[in-house]
């Protein structure tokens, strides 16, 4: 008979909620090599939102269209502070 999830809080909780953002960041640009470099930016943010979403009870933040704004929004700032 299979078990309930345990959820773990505090310190301990927020450290595993990070490293597992960090894994699907990873995962996500490792996913967008595959694509052409003008769509890599888009394959990354949807990708790693897509895969956080399986975890959303831990990971979810936003709904999708808020994240993608978000996302490019702060990829666009950081290529002015580029220039």
């Amino acid at each position: 008979m299979p078990t309930a999830p345990i959820y773990i809080g505090g310190v301990r909780g927020a450290l595993e909620r990070n490293v597992m953002r960090y894994y699907l960041a990873v995962d996500a640009h490792l996913a967008s090599l595959a694509v052409p470099p003008e769509q890599q930016l888009d394959k990354r943010i949807q990708t790693w939102f897509d895969s956080s979403e399986r975890y959303a009870r831990q990971l979810h933040e936003m709904d999708r269209a808020q994240y993608l704004a978000m996302k490019k929004d702060e990829y666009e700032r950081q290529q002015a502070r580029l220039e």
